[in-house]
């Protein structure tokens, strides 16, 4: 019974991400919900995903393997993670990060996806273990890497990923 839920969630989420597509890409997105237009924008943002999105109703079904492919639908979603938390300034870590990373002459985007990489394994974590979102060490992490180079986090969060998968 759960994977029939499961089974139709996903079906459903993929015909909401066509359809949100084709709203994004008329161009004209006043008429969608602040959280859909958040969303309609960040996949405008993601043209190596424009495939994907047109076909995204048929991929619904599709398992994305972690190790060599990037789940575009995940990666627009924990984008939009993201971007709330730093409109929002919530934590406030994110936002002190940010700034840390554009003074260090990263784009805003490249920004915000230095943030998705400290943020997806807490995510993961999270779901995959069934526990509570570990905020404060979250927090700690940005406080941490905002003191690198850009180059230097995505480095150092895949040896800590490596070593975490050596355990």
């Amino acid at each position: 019974m759960e994977d029939e839920a499961r089974m139709e969630l996903k079906k459903l989420s993929g015909e909401h991400s066509r359809l949100l597509w084709e709203i994004a890409k008329t161009g004209d997105l006043k008429t969608l919900s602040p959280e859909n237009k958040k969303l309609a924008e960040i996949m405008l943002e993601h043209a190596e995903y424009h495939n994907q999105f047109e076909i995204a109703d048929l991929l619904s079904e599709h398992e994305y393997d972690v190790d060599n492919e990037t789940n575009p639908f995940l990666h627009v979603t924990i984008h939009a993670i993201a971007e709330t938390q730093l409109e929002n300034m919530d934590p406030i870590e994110v936002y002190q990060f940010y700034n840390a990373m554009r003074k260090r002459k990263a784009s805003h985007h490249e920004a915000v996806h230095l943030i998705c990489a400290v943020l997806a394994p807490f995510i993961f974590t999270t779901l995959q273990d069934k526990q509570m979102f570990d905020l404060e060490e979250y927090r700690s992490r940005l406080k941490y890497y905002k003191h690198m180079k850009p180059e230097k986090i995505f480095s150092s969060l895949e040896k800590q990923e490596e070593d975490s998968a050596d355990d």
